[in-house]
């Protein structure tokens, strides 16, 4: 009951925005420059053309159901609750077949052809929802669940670099560590429906944490079964602990339209989760448009990896870093960075990470 309550109470917050919780206004009097640390004075002077305040809401993680309308109905609802920055997820299939030669019956993993990215130029409604809103922006994504150390292999191909974010989910200690300190990926997303094979430790986080890679949490699995809500608030909550309430996101994984929450409700339900007031609304807002950025950091765009480490130093509270430590002014050296790579060449300062077209399917 208490998880339902969660997302409903506190009126006021929903009304007003997230300035209010408990009934006692937030104190927004900002500092003065000159009270910041030296660090966090040259990241605003960089970074005033960049509004990070102003992150349009998102869910990166709308799944991609058989039917391409019913994922029409999907991305509608998300939309009309409010989500401008939607990311639709497929999940990698593999399957065992087995080799021919000399060695039968040994098993290889192999890929799933039929998984590729959508083409949301080929949707009517689609089209339509965006001459509705021209701020509306579709991602690919795709979430490779990894079990045996073959399918890392997985994660360079060309297939699987071919959708805009890469997230896996690992089953094993080892999985769990290397992709957390060495895999190129965006998103770590566990299956917060069971309990974990293994156990979340500071030192992997920390480094997953550093690297720009995010931790994702999905609400829905806990509205369909009563029984895997305690499990999920659980592990949850465990999760925040360890990243100390960064690089955290909160995804519907909606498979129907009764699975979706509006984003003030998600909000509300990030307090449930022991996330801080500023942490619960970034994991809806800034934190995605971070996850974008270090996509075309990992694809190699080199203005996303300068803005991505600048939108890093900016979710450090008070610069500092996770662990506690002020964050090194030195980090982001003024003569090493140009102007102009940061707010962009072309004066276009807010501009939003660059949209991909997707392959046909």
């Amino acid at each position: 009951m208490h998880f339902f309550r969660a997302l409903q109470r506190d009126k006021a917050t929903r009304d007003h925005g997230v300035g209010r919780t408990l009934g006692k206004p937030m104190n927004h009097e900002p500092k003065s420059h000159s009270q910041l640390p030296i660090a966090c004075q040259y990241r605003i002077s960089w970074s005033a053309g960049i509004n990070f305040n102003m992150a349009a809401f998102a869910d990166l993680n709308v799944p991609f159901l058989d039917d391409p309308r019913a994922t029409e109905k999907l991305v509608a609802k998300a939309v009309k609750l409010g989500y401008e920055t939607i990311a639709v997820s497929k999940t990698y299939i593999f399957q065992n077949e087995v080799e021919k030669g000399k060695k039968k019956g040994k098993r290889k993993v192999t890929d799933h052809v039929a998984v590729t990215p959508m083409n949301w130029d080929s949707l009517p409604s689609i089209q339509d929802m965006r001459k509705r809103n021209p701020k509306l922006k579709f991602y690919s994504r795709i979430t490779v669940p990894l079990e045996d150390q073959t399918q890392v292999a997985t994660l360079s191909s060309e297939l699987v670099q071919s959708f805009d974010i890469l997230a896996v989910r690992p089953t094993t200690d080892k999985l769990y560590q290397q992709a957390c300190k060495t895999l190129e990926i965006d998103i770590i997303s566990l299956d917060l429906t069971r309990r974990l094979p293994f156990h979340l430790r500071f030192p992997a986080i920390h480094a997953a944490v550093e690297r720009g890679v995010h931790f994702e949490i999905i609400y829905s699995t806990a509205l369909r079964s009563p029984s895997e809500r305690t499990t999920v608030l659980s592990i949850a909550m465990d999760l925040v602990f360890f990243t100390k309430g960064k690089n955290i996101i909160v995804s519907s994984g909606a498979e129907e339209e009764l699975d979706f929450r509006g984003p003030y409700d998600i909000v509300n339900l990030g307090m449930l989760f022991k996330l801080k007031d500023e942490q619960s609304k970034a994991a809806v807002t800034k934190n995605c448009r971070a996850v974008l950025f270090h996509s075309e950091a990992r694809k190699g765009t080199e203005k996303s990896i300068i803005s991505g480490k600048l939108l890093s130093l900016h979710n450090n509270e008070n610069g500092k870093n996770l662990d506690g430590t002020i964050c090194n002014e030195h980090e982001v050296s003024k003569d090493s960075v140009d102007q102009n790579s940061v707010i962009g060449t072309n004066g276009n300062e807010d501009k939003e990470p660059k949209e991909k077209r997707a392959k046909m399917q």
